[in-house]
């Protein structure tokens, strides 16, 4: 009976031991929970207050950030966390109308914000980086459904509580749904570009230019909307200016930056805005802000898809090539087994016929032994000639030794193949440059150096390699009769290959020749060519 009492504490000891980690977990995940809600209650508590402050005189909000700050936490977050935007605008509401008008008012703003966030998931998918157009599109359709929505309720509850005149509901909806689109067009695209990792184009002395546009949006601002100027589009410029260099970051900032200056200038009755009605006011800075908001998103995001789709082509591009290289090499490797061994063998038993032939002392004027002579040098020379291809195919010293030691080693077999000179000069160390760019600049030397063979008519020639100040140089110089370059004449095939080649590793080509003065061709791309960043 001990025994078994003694099991059963045990048994029950386990059994806490082991839910107390559970009930922990629970409690962390109902704390994290409860702190996002209060966390997102006060920014859209914040945020209406920001709003109110900058409001024009009367009961016209130019925007409402809350909007816009609450669908992306709802975005991103997932929408369990709309008690907190019940709290917010609760908090928020003008207690003086009727409570039931108020509760309506905020039935309408939780449905708009719930709208936004839903059909954002469903256009746009989660967490997108507003990188496409279609993602701009889905971003307005959901904000025009939202901002739809919550005027709407708004009217028709202000209507129906005896606070809003007939003839006052066009105007109303139109300030109400255009406040909100507003707070929304610029907080929701600022949310998603900023919540990605930051742009490349951020970073080092990015940062500086990033601080520049921002300040030159500040300043155009604070000018063109001064009493003075009536100039008010032109802070585009540096919007464009944002959009082409930083992407969807830097458009959403500077967007955010000038409809902040916007709202507060003309809050404060100063600029071109003023000039007008309240009302007129009001719309004429909703419409200034969603026009700018519309555009530079739609720069942006346009100059975005450019860039993925040159970054794709640049990736196309060396997967084609780095395929190319694979199957040249599996065609080197296929005929150095199959082609080149038979021919080999083939040397082997011509050389032990001719042996045999002259331990039986035969003639070698007579027929069979000139024969098999015969056959012995038209194999070597094939063999010669699969050798060469299958180095053309796959020069294995570039892998092994680099790029000087291949050049000389195809330097040496030109010069003993075609009696021609050539020195190749420059550091034996690999060269900083990726394995596929030293293949481009091996072939760039190649081709060179054939026309030199073909054209030149040279005594001597010389290959020099040099690397320093991150760019490396490949010179290929001749004695030859050169010639006199004809900006009208049609470029070869070779030259042309040339050219473009250099040009995929991001360098130049030049050539330099003048008549009985030999040519010089001198090809310049940069370190690391073929690890450049594209963005």
């Amino acid at each position: 009976m001990t025994t078994n009492s003694d099991s059963s504490a045990v048994s029950s000891t386990a059994v806490t031991v082991g839910n107390a980690p559970v009930s922990a977990q629970r409690f962390a995940t109902g704390a994290r929970y409860l702190g996002g809600i209060v966390a997102l209650a006060l920014a859209y508590y914040a945020a209406g207050q920001a709003s109110l402050a900058v409001q024009y005189t009367g009961p016209v909000a130019a925007i409402w950030l809350p909007a816009g700050v609450a669908a992306a936490a709802l975005y991103f977050a997932g929408l369990r966390y709309w008690p907190a935007v019940v709290i917010g605008d609760l908090a928020l509401a003008d207690m003086s109308q009727p409570v039931g008008t108020a509760l309506a008012i905020t039935a309408g703003n939780l449905a708009d914000v719930i709208v936004i966030a839903v059909l954002m998931r469903r256009l746009i998918g989660p967490r997108a980086d507003l990188d496409r157009l279609e993602h701009v599109s889905g971003v307005l359709v959901a904000i025009a459904a939202g901002a739809s929505i919550t005027a709407t309720v708004a009217v028709v509850s202000m209507r129906a509580g005896g606070i809003l005149q007939a003839g006052d509901v066009p105007a109303l909806w139109r300030s109400w749904s255009l406040a909100d689109a507003s707070g929304s067009l610029v907080v929701i695209p600022l949310a998603l570009a900023w919540m990605q990792p930051r742009s490349p184009a951020w970073r080092g002395r990015g940062a500086w230019e990033g601080f520049a546009m921002v300040a030159t949006v500040v300043v155009l601002s604070t000018v063109v909307l001064s009493r003075e100027l009536e100039l008010t589009y032109m802070v585009f410029p540096a919007l464009i200016w944002a959009a082409l260099r930083f992407g969807p970051q830097g458009a959403t900032l500077g967007l955010a930056t000038a409809a902040a200056m916007t709202v507060t200038i003309t809050a404060r009755e100063e600029g071109a805005f003023t000039e007008q009605p309240i009302t007129d006011s009001a719309l004429s800075t909703q419409l200034y802000i969603a026009v700018a908001a519309i555009t530079t998103m739609c720069l942006a995001t346009s100059v975005a898809e450019r860039r993925r789709s040159a970054e794709a082509l640049a990736d196309a591009k060396r997967r084609e090539g780095q395929r190319a290289v694979d199957e040249r090499q599996r065609i080197a490797r296929d005929l150095h087994d199959s082609v080149s061994q038979s021919l080999f063998s083939t040397a082997l038993h011509v050389r032990s016929a001719e042996r045999a032939l002259a331990d039986e002392r035969v003639d070698p004027a007579r027929p069979l032994a000139k024969e098999l002579g015969r056959v012995k040098q038209l194999t070597g020379a094939a063999l010669a000639e699969m050798r060469a291809l299958v180095f053309e195919l796959r020069p294995g010293a570039l892998a092994e030794d680099g790029l000087v030691v291949a050049l000389e080693k195809h330097a040496s077999a030109v010069s003993a193949r075609e009696e021609l000179p050539i020195v190749v000069d420059g550091p034996h160390e690999r060269l900083p440059v990726a394995p596929e760019a030293e293949e481009q600049l091996y072939r760039v030397t190649q081709e060179a150096l054939a026309n030199v063979i073909k054209h030149a008519s040279a005594s001597a020639a010389k290959i020099t390699v040099s690397a320093a100040d991150e760019i490396v140089e490949i010179t290929i110089s001749d004695d030859g009769r050169g010639f006199h370059p004809d900006p009208g004449l049609t470029e070869g095939f070779g030259l042309r290959s040339m050219r473009a080649r250099v040009a995929e590793l991001g360098g130049g080509l030049e050539i330099t020749s003048s008549p009985l003065r030999g040519t010089l061709v001198r090809a310049r791309v940069p370190a690391r060519a073929s690890e450049r960043d594209d963005r």
